[in-house]
Protein backbone atom coordinates (compact mmCIF):
# COMPACT_ATOMS: atom_id res chain seq x y z
CA UNK A 1 0.00 0.00 0.00
CA UNK A 2 1.54 3.78 -1.02
CA UNK A 3 1.70 6.40 1.37
CA UNK A 4 -1.36 8.01 -1.00
CA UNK A 5 -3.20 4.95 -0.70
CA UNK A 6 -3.29 4.86 3.08
CA UNK A 7 -4.16 8.36 3.59
CA UNK A 8 -6.77 8.33 1.36
CA UNK A 9 -8.34 4.96 3.05
CA UNK A 10 -7.58 7.45 6.51
CA UNK A 11 -9.85 10.38 5.12
CA UNK A 12 -12.26 7.71 4.56
CA UNK A 13 -12.25 5.64 7.49
CA UNK A 14 -11.54 9.07 9.83
CA UNK A 15 -14.91 10.19 8.75
CA UNK A 16 -16.94 6.87 8.39
CA UNK A 17 -17.94 6.50 12.03
CA UNK A 18 -19.76 9.86 12.30
CA UNK A 19 -21.44 9.71 8.61
CA UNK A 20 -24.95 9.04 7.56
CA UNK A 21 -22.79 5.95 5.73
CA UNK A 22 -22.77 4.40 9.07
CA UNK A 23 -25.75 5.02 10.64
CA UNK A 24 -27.54 2.05 12.23
CA UNK A 25 -31.15 1.84 12.40
CA UNK A 26 -33.18 1.80 15.43
CA UNK A 27 -33.57 -1.57 17.21
CA UNK A 28 -36.36 -3.82 16.62
CA UNK A 29 -39.11 -4.11 18.98
CA UNK A 30 -39.66 -7.39 20.95
CA UNK A 31 -43.18 -8.76 20.07
CA UNK A 32 -45.84 -8.21 22.35
CA UNK A 33 -44.31 -4.90 23.45
CA UNK A 34 -45.03 -2.27 20.60
CA UNK A 35 -47.64 -1.32 18.24
CA UNK A 36 -47.39 -4.66 15.64
CA UNK A 37 -46.64 -2.49 12.20
CA UNK A 38 -44.71 -3.27 9.32
CA UNK A 39 -41.15 -2.32 9.47
CA UNK A 40 -40.25 0.29 7.45
CA UNK A 41 -37.77 -0.81 4.33
CA UNK A 42 -34.26 -0.93 5.28
CA UNK A 43 -32.82 2.13 3.31
CA UNK A 44 -29.29 1.43 1.63
CA UNK A 45 -26.22 3.65 3.52
CA UNK A 46 -25.43 6.93 2.06
CA UNK A 47 -22.03 6.72 -0.05
CA UNK A 48 -19.29 8.78 1.72
CA UNK A 49 -18.25 11.50 -0.49
CA UNK A 50 -15.12 13.73 -0.19
CA UNK A 51 -13.30 16.04 -2.18
CA UNK A 52 -9.90 15.82 -3.63
CA UNK A 53 -8.39 19.14 -1.76
CA UNK A 54 -9.75 17.31 1.44
CA UNK A 55 -7.66 14.70 1.51
CA UNK A 56 -4.69 16.22 -0.59
CA UNK A 57 -4.85 20.39 0.31
CA UNK A 58 -3.65 22.32 -2.47
CA UNK A 59 -3.65 19.75 -4.93
CA UNK A 60 -4.47 22.54 -7.76
CA UNK A 61 -1.24 23.90 -7.05
CA UNK A 62 0.66 21.20 -6.13
CA UNK A 63 3.77 19.94 -8.42
CA UNK A 64 2.49 17.88 -11.44
CA UNK A 65 4.77 14.66 -9.79
CA UNK A 66 2.30 15.05 -6.38
CA UNK A 67 -0.53 15.30 -8.02
CA UNK A 68 0.12 12.21 -10.56
CA UNK A 69 1.11 10.37 -7.98
CA UNK A 70 -2.14 11.29 -5.66
CA UNK A 71 -4.34 10.48 -8.96
CA UNK A 72 -2.33 7.06 -9.19
CA UNK A 73 -3.54 5.94 -6.15
CA UNK A 74 -7.00 6.93 -6.47
CA UNK A 75 -7.65 4.33 -9.02
CA UNK A 76 -5.49 2.10 -7.77
CA UNK A 77 -8.06 1.76 -5.18
CA UNK A 78 -11.28 2.25 -7.68
CA UNK A 79 -9.49 -0.95 -9.07
CA UNK A 80 -9.79 -2.99 -6.37
CA UNK A 81 -13.48 -1.60 -5.88
CA UNK A 82 -12.96 0.16 -2.62
CA UNK A 83 -13.98 3.91 -3.95
CA UNK A 84 -15.30 5.53 -7.37
CA UNK A 85 -13.92 8.46 -8.51
CA UNK A 86 -16.23 11.35 -10.33
CA UNK A 87 -14.16 14.09 -12.77
CA UNK A 88 -14.87 16.94 -14.03
CA UNK A 89 -16.84 16.77 -16.85
CA UNK A 90 -14.64 16.08 -20.12
CA UNK A 91 -11.60 15.90 -18.38
CA UNK A 92 -11.43 12.35 -16.99
CA UNK A 93 -7.84 11.42 -15.94
CA UNK A 94 -7.06 15.22 -15.34
CA UNK A 95 -9.35 17.04 -12.88
CA UNK A 96 -10.71 15.07 -9.89
CA UNK A 97 -14.13 16.27 -8.45
CA UNK A 98 -14.83 13.67 -5.45
CA UNK A 99 -13.58 9.99 -4.21
CA UNK A 100 -16.88 7.98 -2.99
CA UNK A 101 -16.50 4.98 -1.15
CA UNK A 102 -20.15 3.28 -1.00
CA UNK A 103 -18.84 0.13 0.69
CA UNK A 104 -16.40 1.23 3.95
CA UNK A 105 -16.08 -2.29 4.83
CA UNK A 106 -14.19 -3.05 2.31
CA UNK A 107 -11.89 0.00 2.92
CA UNK A 108 -11.26 -1.44 6.58
CA UNK A 109 -11.04 -5.01 5.42
CA UNK A 110 -7.88 -3.54 3.25
CA UNK A 111 -6.24 -1.56 5.75
CA UNK A 112 -6.17 -4.11 8.42
CA UNK A 113 -8.68 -2.69 10.81
CA UNK A 114 -11.48 -3.44 12.33
CA UNK A 115 -15.18 -1.64 11.05
CA UNK A 116 -16.68 0.52 13.54
CA UNK A 117 -20.03 -0.47 12.26
CA UNK A 118 -19.47 -4.42 12.70
CA UNK A 119 -18.12 -3.87 15.70
CA UNK A 120 -21.02 -1.60 17.17
CA UNK A 121 -24.09 -4.41 15.11
CA UNK A 122 -21.78 -6.86 17.36
CA UNK A 123 -21.79 -4.48 20.73
CA UNK A 124 -25.31 -4.28 20.09
CA UNK A 125 -26.21 -8.17 19.96
CA UNK A 126 -23.78 -8.87 22.97
CA UNK A 127 -25.67 -6.00 24.97
CA UNK A 128 -29.13 -7.25 24.22
CA UNK A 129 -28.48 -10.63 25.05
CA UNK A 130 -26.94 -9.92 28.44
CA UNK A 131 -30.25 -7.40 28.82
CA UNK A 132 -32.07 -10.85 28.73
CA UNK A 133 -30.58 -12.66 31.17
CA UNK A 134 -30.83 -10.00 34.20
CA UNK A 135 -32.83 -8.03 36.37
CA UNK A 136 -34.53 -5.05 35.03
CA UNK A 137 -32.10 -2.59 37.31
CA UNK A 138 -29.24 -4.26 35.67
CA UNK A 139 -30.97 -4.77 31.96
CA UNK A 140 -31.93 -0.55 31.67
CA UNK A 141 -28.29 0.23 30.59
CA UNK A 142 -27.40 -2.85 28.74
CA UNK A 143 -31.10 -2.24 26.67
CA UNK A 144 -30.13 1.43 25.78
CA UNK A 145 -26.97 0.11 24.75
CA UNK A 146 -28.64 -2.68 22.44
CA UNK A 147 -30.66 0.39 20.75
CA UNK A 148 -28.56 3.33 20.62
CA UNK A 149 -24.70 2.00 20.46
CA UNK A 150 -23.26 3.99 17.49
CA UNK A 151 -19.98 3.21 15.14
CA UNK A 152 -18.83 6.06 16.51
CA UNK A 153 -18.87 4.39 19.77
CA UNK A 154 -17.02 1.91 18.51
CA UNK A 155 -14.63 3.71 16.99
CA UNK A 156 -13.93 5.42 20.33
CA UNK A 157 -12.71 2.06 21.60
CA UNK A 158 -15.38 0.26 23.44
CA UNK A 159 -15.65 -3.29 22.58
CA UNK A 160 -17.20 -6.83 23.67
CA UNK A 161 -14.97 -7.11 26.50
CA UNK A 162 -15.74 -3.32 27.38
CA UNK A 163 -19.51 -4.00 27.90
CA UNK A 164 -19.16 -6.89 30.25
CA UNK A 165 -16.86 -5.57 32.26
CA UNK A 166 -19.42 -2.91 32.80
CA UNK A 167 -21.87 -5.04 33.23
CA UNK A 168 -20.62 -6.67 35.77
CA UNK A 169 -19.57 -3.27 37.60
CA UNK A 170 -23.38 -2.20 37.41
CA UNK A 171 -24.52 -5.93 38.35
CA UNK A 172 -22.31 -5.21 41.92
CA UNK A 173 -23.66 -2.15 42.71
CA UNK A 174 -27.34 -2.78 42.42
CA UNK A 175 -26.43 -6.17 44.46
CA UNK A 176 -24.51 -3.91 47.42
CA UNK A 177 -27.54 -1.69 47.38
CA UNK A 178 -25.08 1.67 46.19
CA UNK A 179 -27.23 3.17 43.35
CA UNK A 180 -29.57 5.35 45.18
CA UNK A 181 -28.95 9.08 44.95
CA UNK A 182 -28.84 9.28 48.79
CA UNK A 183 -26.62 7.20 48.88
CA UNK A 184 -23.46 9.16 46.96
CA UNK A 185 -21.03 10.42 49.03
CA UNK A 186 -22.76 9.06 52.15
CA UNK A 187 -22.17 5.69 51.28
CA UNK A 188 -18.91 4.12 50.34
CA UNK A 189 -18.36 0.01 49.08
CA UNK A 190 -17.49 -1.14 52.52
CA UNK A 191 -14.02 -1.87 52.90
CA UNK A 192 -12.81 -0.99 49.57
CA UNK A 193 -10.93 1.85 47.77
CA UNK A 194 -11.82 2.07 44.36
CA UNK A 195 -8.93 0.44 43.30
CA UNK A 196 -9.22 -2.48 45.43
CA UNK A 197 -12.91 -3.00 43.81
CA UNK A 198 -10.85 -2.94 40.42
CA UNK A 199 -8.53 -5.30 41.58
CA UNK A 200 -11.74 -7.40 43.17
CA UNK A 201 -13.73 -7.33 39.63
CA UNK A 202 -11.24 -7.67 36.84
CA UNK A 203 -7.74 -8.23 38.13
CA UNK A 204 -6.62 -5.02 37.20
CA UNK A 205 -6.37 -1.85 39.56
CA UNK A 206 -7.40 0.75 36.60
CA UNK A 207 -9.53 -1.43 34.73
CA UNK A 208 -12.88 0.31 36.60
CA UNK A 209 -11.59 4.25 36.04
CA UNK A 210 -10.63 3.23 32.07
CA UNK A 211 -14.20 1.82 31.88
CA UNK A 212 -16.46 4.69 33.21
CA UNK A 213 -13.99 7.00 31.26
CA UNK A 214 -14.39 5.15 28.41
CA UNK A 215 -18.21 4.94 28.76
CA UNK A 216 -18.93 8.40 30.14
CA UNK A 217 -20.49 9.98 27.12
CA UNK A 218 -22.79 6.98 26.61
CA UNK A 219 -23.89 6.77 30.78
CA UNK A 220 -24.42 10.78 29.86
CA UNK A 221 -26.91 10.09 26.71
CA UNK A 222 -28.90 7.28 28.92
CA UNK A 223 -29.27 9.15 31.88
CA UNK A 224 -30.72 12.11 29.20
CA UNK A 225 -33.42 9.48 28.03
CA UNK A 226 -34.26 8.29 31.38
CA UNK A 227 -32.44 5.29 31.38
CA UNK A 228 -31.59 3.93 35.45
CA UNK A 229 -28.07 4.24 35.97
CA UNK A 230 -26.35 3.90 38.74
CA UNK A 231 -24.48 7.51 39.63
CA UNK A 232 -21.07 6.08 39.76
CA UNK A 233 -19.75 9.09 41.49
CA UNK A 234 -19.53 6.98 44.68
CA UNK A 235 -16.51 5.28 42.68
CA UNK A 236 -14.61 8.64 42.30
CA UNK A 237 -11.18 8.83 43.31
CA UNK A 238 -11.20 12.52 44.05
CA UNK A 239 -11.85 14.08 47.44
CA UNK A 240 -13.02 17.31 47.32
CA UNK A 241 -12.68 19.48 50.15
CA UNK A 242 -12.39 23.43 51.06
CA UNK A 243 -12.11 25.67 53.94
CA UNK A 244 -14.44 27.75 56.20
CA UNK A 245 -13.61 30.29 58.89
CA UNK A 246 -15.61 32.68 60.97
CA UNK A 247 -18.17 32.83 63.54
CA UNK A 248 -20.73 30.32 62.56
CA UNK A 249 -22.21 27.32 64.06
CA UNK A 250 -22.60 24.06 61.85
CA UNK A 251 -25.41 22.29 62.79
CA UNK A 252 -25.40 18.30 61.29
CA UNK A 253 -28.98 16.70 60.23
CA UNK A 254 -30.45 14.51 61.68
CA UNK A 255 -29.14 15.46 65.49
CA UNK A 256 -29.22 18.29 67.64
CA UNK A 257 -25.06 18.55 67.69
CA UNK A 258 -23.97 21.32 66.66
CA UNK A 259 -20.01 22.83 65.79
CA UNK A 260 -19.13 26.46 66.93
CA UNK A 261 -15.62 27.36 64.86
CA UNK A 262 -15.21 30.88 66.10
CA UNK A 263 -12.01 31.83 65.51
CA UNK A 264 -10.57 28.76 63.86
CA UNK A 265 -10.63 27.50 60.05
CA UNK A 266 -11.59 24.04 59.37
CA UNK A 267 -11.62 22.35 56.40
CA UNK A 268 -14.94 20.35 55.27
CA UNK A 269 -14.55 17.65 52.86
CA UNK A 270 -17.78 17.09 50.76
CA UNK A 271 -19.11 13.79 52.68
CA UNK A 272 -19.09 15.96 55.51
CA UNK A 273 -20.24 19.30 54.24
CA UNK A 274 -23.17 16.94 53.24
CA UNK A 275 -24.08 15.67 56.27
CA UNK A 276 -24.51 19.73 57.13
CA UNK A 277 -28.03 20.83 57.74
CA UNK A 278 -27.90 24.61 58.17
CA UNK A 279 -24.76 27.20 59.06
CA UNK A 280 -25.47 29.86 61.41
CA UNK A 281 -23.88 33.00 62.30
CA UNK A 282 -23.28 33.62 65.74
CA UNK A 283 -23.46 37.72 65.33
CA UNK A 284 -24.54 38.44 62.36
CA UNK A 285 -24.16 42.08 62.92
CA UNK A 286 -26.93 44.85 62.37
CA UNK A 287 -28.97 42.56 59.86
CA UNK A 288 -29.96 39.58 62.59
CA UNK A 289 -31.69 37.96 59.83
CA UNK A 290 -29.06 37.32 57.09
CA UNK A 291 -25.45 37.24 57.84
CA UNK A 292 -22.59 38.20 55.52
CA UNK A 293 -20.59 35.42 53.53
CA UNK A 294 -17.02 36.42 51.46
CA UNK A 295 -15.95 33.78 49.31
CA UNK A 296 -12.05 34.13 48.65
CA UNK A 297 -10.51 32.78 45.32
CA UNK A 298 -7.17 32.52 46.37
CA UNK A 299 -6.02 30.13 49.33
CA UNK A 300 -3.22 32.42 51.04
CA UNK A 301 -5.78 35.31 50.20
CA UNK A 302 -8.04 33.55 52.59
CA UNK A 303 -5.81 32.01 55.19
CA UNK A 304 -4.70 36.26 55.82
CA UNK A 305 -8.46 37.65 55.35
CA UNK A 306 -10.28 34.98 57.32
CA UNK A 307 -7.90 35.72 60.67
CA UNK A 308 -8.88 39.01 61.29
CA UNK A 309 -12.77 37.82 61.56
CA UNK A 310 -13.38 41.38 60.45
CA UNK A 311 -16.52 42.50 57.96
CA UNK A 312 -18.03 39.59 57.62
CA UNK A 313 -19.72 36.28 60.06
CA UNK A 314 -18.10 33.99 57.35
CA UNK A 315 -15.32 33.33 55.24
CA UNK A 316 -15.36 30.11 52.29
CA UNK A 317 -12.41 29.57 50.01
CA UNK A 318 -13.33 28.80 47.08
CA UNK A 319 -10.26 27.74 45.56
CA UNK A 320 -11.13 28.67 41.77
CA UNK A 321 -13.90 27.31 39.69
CA UNK A 322 -15.65 25.67 42.44
CA UNK A 323 -15.46 22.35 43.52
CA UNK A 324 -18.44 19.61 44.32
CA UNK A 325 -17.58 20.37 48.17
CA UNK A 326 -17.37 24.60 47.69
CA UNK A 327 -20.80 24.03 45.37
CA UNK A 328 -22.30 22.21 48.51
CA UNK A 329 -21.40 24.89 51.04
CA UNK A 330 -22.37 27.63 48.46
CA UNK A 331 -25.58 26.11 48.25
CA UNK A 332 -26.21 25.47 51.96
CA UNK A 333 -24.85 29.04 52.73
CA UNK A 334 -27.72 30.34 50.87
CA UNK A 335 -29.98 28.09 51.96
CA UNK A 336 -29.14 29.46 55.47
CA UNK A 337 -29.69 33.09 54.47
CA UNK A 338 -26.60 34.03 53.83
CA UNK A 339 -25.85 37.18 51.78
CA UNK A 340 -23.10 36.57 49.16
CA UNK A 341 -19.31 38.91 48.26
CA UNK A 342 -16.71 37.44 46.48
CA UNK A 343 -13.07 38.21 45.72
CA UNK A 344 -11.20 37.03 42.94
CA UNK A 345 -8.34 37.66 40.12
CA UNK A 346 -9.18 40.69 38.03
CA UNK A 347 -9.38 38.62 34.68
CA UNK A 348 -11.88 36.75 32.58
CA UNK A 349 -11.49 33.37 34.68
CA UNK A 350 -11.58 35.44 37.92
CA UNK A 351 -15.12 37.26 36.59
CA UNK A 352 -16.33 33.69 35.28
CA UNK A 353 -15.76 32.45 38.56
CA UNK A 354 -17.45 35.42 40.39
CA UNK A 355 -20.60 34.04 37.72
CA UNK A 356 -20.43 30.28 38.90
CA UNK A 357 -20.48 31.31 42.53
CA UNK A 358 -23.80 33.16 41.76
CA UNK A 359 -25.17 30.31 39.67
CA UNK A 360 -24.65 27.81 42.53
CA UNK A 361 -26.48 30.74 45.20
CA UNK A 362 -29.19 31.87 42.84
CA UNK A 363 -28.42 35.25 44.72
CA UNK A 364 -26.66 38.06 43.91
CA UNK A 365 -22.74 38.13 44.68
CA UNK A 366 -21.29 41.49 45.10
CA UNK A 367 -17.74 41.62 43.85
CA UNK A 368 -15.21 43.06 46.58
CA UNK A 369 -12.66 45.33 44.68
CA UNK A 370 -13.11 44.02 41.39
CA UNK A 371 -13.34 46.95 39.64
CA UNK A 372 -11.39 49.23 37.26
CA UNK A 373 -10.29 51.65 40.42
CA UNK A 374 -8.51 48.63 41.69
CA UNK A 375 -7.51 47.25 38.19
CA UNK A 376 -5.57 50.62 37.96
CA UNK A 377 -3.93 50.97 40.87
CA UNK A 378 -2.34 47.82 40.25
CA UNK A 379 -2.08 47.68 36.71
CA UNK A 380 2.22 48.42 36.90
CA UNK A 381 1.93 44.43 38.62
CA UNK A 382 -0.76 43.05 36.32
CA UNK A 383 0.57 40.22 34.08
CA UNK A 384 0.07 39.53 30.25
CA UNK A 385 -3.15 37.37 29.11
CA UNK A 386 -2.45 34.95 26.57
CA UNK A 387 -5.00 35.17 24.04
CA UNK A 388 -7.09 31.82 24.48
CA UNK A 389 -7.61 33.59 28.42
CA UNK A 390 -8.81 36.90 27.01
CA UNK A 391 -11.32 35.26 24.45
CA UNK A 392 -13.12 33.62 27.59
CA UNK A 393 -14.33 37.46 28.29
CA UNK A 394 -17.20 36.26 26.00
CA UNK A 395 -18.76 33.62 28.74
CA UNK A 396 -19.78 36.35 30.39
CA UNK A 397 -22.90 36.89 30.43
CA UNK A 398 -25.14 39.61 30.53
CA UNK A 399 -25.93 39.57 34.77
CA UNK A 400 -22.50 39.62 35.23
CA UNK A 401 -21.52 42.55 33.32
CA UNK A 402 -24.71 44.27 34.77
CA UNK A 403 -23.04 44.19 38.28
CA UNK A 404 -21.83 48.22 39.36
CA UNK A 405 -18.75 48.41 38.25
CA UNK A 406 -17.55 45.11 36.11
CA UNK A 407 -18.27 46.49 32.52
CA UNK A 408 -15.84 48.56 33.00
CA UNK A 409 -13.48 46.22 34.82
CA UNK A 410 -13.81 44.09 31.79
CA UNK A 411 -13.21 46.98 29.06
CA UNK A 412 -9.72 47.64 31.07
CA UNK A 413 -8.80 43.78 30.84
CA UNK A 414 -9.75 43.65 27.01
CA UNK A 415 -8.21 47.10 26.40
CA UNK A 416 -4.70 46.15 27.81
CA UNK A 417 -4.55 42.51 27.76
CA UNK A 418 -3.97 42.15 31.23
CA UNK A 419 -4.68 40.74 34.30
CA UNK A 420 -3.99 41.63 38.19
CA UNK A 421 -3.59 38.19 40.45
CA UNK A 422 -5.54 38.53 43.69
CA UNK A 423 -2.26 37.93 45.65
CA UNK A 424 -1.23 41.25 45.17
CA UNK A 425 -3.91 43.20 46.24
CA UNK A 426 -4.05 45.00 49.49
CA UNK A 427 -7.72 44.40 51.22
CA UNK A 428 -7.35 46.26 54.63
CA UNK A 429 -9.19 49.40 53.42
CA UNK A 430 -12.32 47.10 52.33
CA UNK A 431 -12.44 46.29 56.15
CA UNK A 432 -14.15 48.16 58.84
Amino acid sequence: MTAWERRIIGAFTGRYPASAAAAIGPASVPAGQGPEEEAPPVKAPRPLRIRPDRIFPGIDRAPPDDRESFLEAAESLEKRGLISLVWARHRKGEILSALVCRKAELLYEYAGEPSPRTGAETVRNLAETLAAKENHRVAAFLSFLAGNFTPLDAAGGIDLRAVEDLARLIRFLFDQDLYRPEHIWRKRVRGLTTRALSTALYGDSKRLEFLLNLFNPLLNRARRQGVIVPDFSLLDRSFPETFIAGNITLDFAGSHDSISIAGNILGLPLETILKLRRIQALSPGEDEEEAAVLMIENKETFFVLSESLRGYACFLYAGGHPNRAVRALVRLLAESGFRFYHAGDLDPDGILILQELAEIAEKTVVPLRMDADTFDRYRGCARKLEPPVLRRTALIDEATRSIPGMAELIRRIEETGMGVEQEIIDYRCAFP
